[in-house]
């Protein structure tokens, strides 16, 4: 667990070539993480399937065919929330947008459209953005009542 303190520390990550193989080293990472923040086990397990979910959706559509790596990093913000940016060395890929227009259906065959409803679920706002030739895809996880205690 890392929170951001004033001197603007930077948050726990781990990277991981982008392969099937590597995806339970990534979802390990993000349960430790929100385990170690005192997250109930209902978001903790919530956020290890929105964390493959994820992954899986990277290594088919935006790394298919190409060597690029998988980077999950988790900051705990001051008030309590959670941020999981989860990045990758792909093509570039929205995969919040990739199944919303009928026009998708011309690129994706039955059955391949990428799924985001396990990560609505879990993250209460979730981003993507295009930078440096990386994809980014951002979850906001609220505080969790009951779990994380401050220390005062």
């Amino acid at each position: 667990m890392t929170r951001k303190n004033d001197s603007g520390s930077a948050a726990d990550a781990i990277t991981r070539p982008a392969s099937e193989e590597s995806i339970p080293d990534l979802v390990d990472f993000v349960r430790r993480t929100a385990t170690g923040c005192g997250y109930q086990d209902d978001t903790i397990e919530d956020l290890g399937r929105a964390t493959e979910e994820a992954a899986l959706n990277i290594i088919r559509f935006a790394c298919r065919g190409m060597q690029a790596e998988i980077g999950v990093m988790c900051l705990v913000h001051e008030n309590g929330a959670l941020y999981i940016t989860i990045t990758d060395t792909g093509a570039p890929f929205n995969m919040l947008l990739a199944g919303t227009f009928p026009e998708t259906d011309d690129f994706f065959g039955p059955g391949q459209k990428p799924s985001t409803k396990i990560m609505k679920k879990a993250a209460r706002n979730i981003e993507y953005k295009r930078n440096a030739d990386k994809n980014i895809l951002i979850f906001t996880v609220s505080h969790d009542p009951g779990g994380i205690i401050r220390k005062g």
